[in-house]
């Protein structure tokens, strides 16, 4: 009997070091932040936000985008109750603390549930992505 009621406490530690684990893992990719590198964030939008542009953008939005980061760009599209991390939240600040720069690299290389736009949309369309963005936020 000895035998069987330490397989049993060997089996509950290993599960509860392998939800640890998980846990710990999943409570870090949320802290490390998606840090665009500096030569990212000096990128300057060449598309000028006209009225055009911005359309353009929106129309993007909507098919490619606004699944996880809402109609309205507030993070919450139908798709983002289940994602890790959260879709971002394009409303208020955020402009204000990210460059164009910033924007077109994450959209480009993509991060989690998040996919990289670099092959799906041309340069010029994330760029109009960016302008239309730019218009749910305080973006400077």
């Amino acid at each position: 009997m000895r035998g069987v009621e330490m397989k049993y406490r060997i089996f509950y530690l290993l599960l509860g070091l392998i939800f640890l684990t998980m846990t710990v893992l999943a409570f870090a990719h949320e802290k490390t932040g998606w840090i665009a590198p500096e030569s990212a964030k000096k990128m300057k939008n060449p598309i000028k936000p006209t009225k055009d542009s911005i359309q353009k953008g929106k129309e993007i939005n909507e098919k490619k985008c606004a699944l996880c980061h809402g109609d309205k760009g507030d993070g919450k599209g139908s798709a983002s109750a289940g994602l890790n991390p959260k879709p971002t939240n394009f409303e208020g600040s955020h402009g204000e603390s990210m460059t164009d720069g910033e924007h077109f690299w994450k959209i480009t290389t993509g991060r989690g549930p998040m996919p990289s736009y670099e092959k799906i949309l041309t340069t010029e369309e994330r760029w109009h992505v960016i302008n239309y963005i730019n218009t749910l936020s305080k973006h400077p």
